[in-house]
């Protein structure tokens, strides 16, 4: 027999249905405090609740099916599962008990909202940071790492996840750094050191390496270049010093005087 404690858990949670399409990031997320039921029936171990009237919820077993309905008193409490979606946090409860221990509590209410002062503040820091775009062919060498060299394709979005981190799109210069990302990625997909997808995803083709050998060895030897130019200016201003020296231009104080 269900008690009055557990009929209204499982009341409140089936009268905060979750829509079909649940935001988990942005401005749309800072709504979400809904559920989602899955209970146990003949068809499916987790049909999922799609509302409730009186002490009759309707369910939906799966795709090809025709929604049912079921009896609060005859659902099965310690195999039922709720999902609680918080503002950007979501928390599955496995059993009745669980649910009301920690959501209905509000214990995990509080543990969200400490954690999402621990997220602002981290994110107010970042913030303060610049996010520096990379060299053409720094950004070029990167791709290569960590996309060409495990066959793994890419987007915009994820790009710019993995250099400046998720907290990225969060801060003012967002957009600015997205476009800059953009135009690289243009260039690149131009230049042929990568293609673009049909669902704007890109991957790294045998051209980026030609590209970055070509770079390397024009750096090496500008570097070449600069040492020897070096060491050309030390010679010359040493022979310089050398002729000064044999014309008397320059005299040198003896280091041991013969004549007294």
């Amino acid at each position: 027999m269900m008690s009055k404690l557990h009929k209204w858990a499982l009341i409140k949670a089936c009268s905060k249905m979750a829509p079909n399409r649940i935001s988990m990031s942005g401005p749309k997320c800072e709504k979400n405090d809904f559920y989602t039921v899955r209970v146990p029936t003949k068809g499916n171990p987790k049909s999922l609740v799609l509302g409730m009237n009186g002490s009759l919820i309707t369910i939906f077993e799966g795709e090809g099916k025709k929604p049912s309905t079921l009896s609060i008193d005859d659902v099965d409490l310690t195999s039922i599962e709720i999902t609680h979606y918080l503002h950007n946090f979501y928390t599955i409860y496995d059993g009745i008990d669980n649910f009301i221990l920690h959501c209905l509590s509000k214990k995990d209410a509080v543990k969200v909202k400490f954690l999402r002062i621990i997220q602002n503040l981290s994110q107010k820091i970042f913030n303060t940071k610049v996010l520096h775009s990379k060299p053409r062919h720094e950004l070029l060498e990167y791709i290569v790492e960590n996309y060409g060299v495990k066959n793994k394709e890419f987007g915009l979005i994820s790009l710019m996840s993995d250099i400046y981190s998720i907290r990225s799109f969060g801060h003012p210069d967002k957009d600015k750094c997205l476009n800059m990302l953009r135009l690289y990625l243009s260039s690149l997909s131009e230049s042929g050191e990568i293609t673009k997808g049909r669902q704007s995803d890109y991957r790294v083709t045998g051209k980026a390496i030609v590209t970055l050998e070509a770079f390397q060895n024009g750096e090496r030897r500008h570097k070449d270049s600069v040492r020897l130019q070096y060491i050309m200016v030390v010679i010359t201003i040493f022979l310089a010093i050398l002729a000064s020296i044999q014309a008397g231009l320059v005299k040198l104080k003896p280091l041991i005087d013969f004549t007294q």
